[in-house]
């Protein structure tokens, strides 16, 4: 039996795709009514303690072409993916062993930053399944290297990317143009919330906790994230 990844988004607009509008594919597949998977429809209320904040030195692969690599990475500790292939023309898929499954799917040259092992308690990924048509590099990394928000202050980002939640911040407001698909997940301990779940232009304001992580999935669509 396949795992799939327990954050896959849901896309909840579909019916808006039509022949004159195309969605462009975004950095998770679109998986509809799979069992056993807890997808929030709205941000929690529940108060959750603080995501783990676990250390571990930098790891790094780089490769040509579809090739299976063996992570180091220590298991217990949530990793955050920079996937880089500039001269890509074609599918990039990047699987993993564990519960999470799919961490990239796009076409074309890619730069993002992905989060795996992210929940306690999933299986973790100890294998990367990577297909591409160019040369790539994969570097793993812990949550020192993630950009931090400030409160009051836009962060403007394309693609997909992970971000941190300072203390003292207690919403966040995602907005973008873009006229794909694009997805917030918030971190919690052992949870995780999808607030932002949206085909096209849209500004969503939701509350976050403070000390944790949000990942965005934009594919390549442009978009801002403010703190307050």
């Amino acid at each position: 039996m396949t795992r799939v990844r327990g954050r896959v988004a849901v896309l909840l607009l579909a019916g808006l795709v039509t022949a004159s509008c195309s969605v462009q594919p975004s950095g998770r597949g679109v998986l509809l009514g799979s069992p056993g998977l807890d997808v929030p429809s709205s941000p929690s209320t529940s108060v959750a303690p603080p995501p783990r904040r676990l250390e571990a030195p930098t790891e790094t692969h780089t490769g040509k072409g579809n090739a299976t690599v063996q992570l180091s990475w220590p298991t217990d500790v949530p990793g955050y993916l920079t996937f880089d292939c500039p001269r890509c023309d074609s599918n990039i898929f990047v699987h993993t062993d564990g519960d999470e499954f799919s961490l990239i799917n796009a076409i074309g040259s890619y730069h993002g930053t992905v989060w795996f092992n992210a929940i306690e308690g999933r299986d973790p990924s100890r294998v990367l399944t990577i297909t591409a048509n160019s040369s790539w590099t994969a570097t793993i990394t812990d949550h020192r290297t993630l950009p931090t928000l400030t409160a009051g202050k836009p962060h403007a980002g394309k693609g997909d990317a992970v971000l941190a939640i300072p203390a003292g911040v207690t919403h966040a407001t995602f907005q973008t143009s873009s006229k794909g698909h694009s997805a917030v997940w918030v971190q919690g301990g052992g949870t995780m919330d999808l607030p932002v779940n949206e085909i096209g232009a849209a500004t969503v304001d939701f509350p976050v906790q403070a000390r944790t992580f949000l990942e965005v999935e934009a594919y390549d669509g442009s978009w801002t994230v403010t703190a307050s």
